[in-house]
């Protein structure tokens, strides 16, 4: 376990991995690679508090049916907002025949 990881490259990173490319580069010499990404360990860091990649990896880690497996993370999908659509009046034509939209 790695404490107080600040040298994630941006938000999507912290999120999206267990351990930040600095950090896995400081101990990746140290061990081999199924120790790294799941099959028979993992090694962790954060910067302030624990995330939900964590605690999948958690689960993976300690179901009997993944023993062996890389762990794969797929993080749940943020909602997008929605934009707003605008609203149309479209007005009668005019005497002239044409047809006027107003947006409101």
């Amino acid at each position: 376990m790695i404490g107080g990881d600040d040298q994630y490259r941006d938000e999507d990173e912290e999120e999206g991995t267990v351990i930040s490319r600095w950090a896995r580069k400081k101990v990746a010499s140290q061990f081999n690679e199924e120790y790294l990404d799941g099959r028979k360990s993992f090694i962790f860091s954060w910067n302030k508090q624990h995330r939900e990649i964590h605690e999948e990896a958690l689960l993976h880690y300690f179901d009997p049916n993944k023993k062996g497996h890389k762990f794969e993370y797929h993080p749940k999908l943020k909602p997008v907002p929605k934009p707003e659509p605008e609203e149309h009046d479209v007005t009668p034509p005019d005497a002239g025949g044409n047809q006027q939209e107003v947006c409101l």
